[in-house]
């Protein structure tokens, strides 16, 4: 005769109690919570002591695909040589070089190098297409 095997029934916990400990608690602390909207605390924070500079000239010079530059000043360009490029940015502080993204990087380094023994040492730099 052949052994009949029993079948294996699933195991599965009971669910109930974990679900009466869940809802418990969520009632614990609905009370415990205090949801008044008035109980805030005041919060001194301290001021800043740095200044914040306005800058009254935005300088950007542009450096085309054919290599030729363009100095942009309050919204004006202007067509300008390297050579004549000290005698307009006198007293800048800061100026951004936007140059052409095919343009050889020797130019640009070179643009920089001028600009750098101007006394310029905040420079940004930007590629477009």
């Amino acid at each position: 005769m052949k052994k009949r095997r029993k079948k294996k029934s699933l195991i599965a916990p009971d669910l109930t109690p974990l679900i009466d400990v869940v809802f418990l608690l969520l009632i614990f602390f609905m009370v415990v919570t205090n949801f008044n909207k008035y109980s805030n605390f005041n919060l001194k924070l301290p001021e800043s002591g740095i200044k914040s500079e306005e800058v009254k000239n935005n300088y950007e010079l542009i450096i085309d695909g054919n290599g030729k530059y363009f100095l942009k000043e309050n919204k004006k360009e202007i067509p300008i040589t390297l050579e004549n490029l000290g005698e307009r940015l006198q007293g800048v502080k800061k100026i951004s070089i936007s140059a052409d993204k095919n343009l050889k990087y020797e130019v640009i380094v070179k643009a920089i190098g001028k600009i750098k023994s101007l006394g310029i040492n905040d420079v940004g730099l930007n590629f477009y297409e």
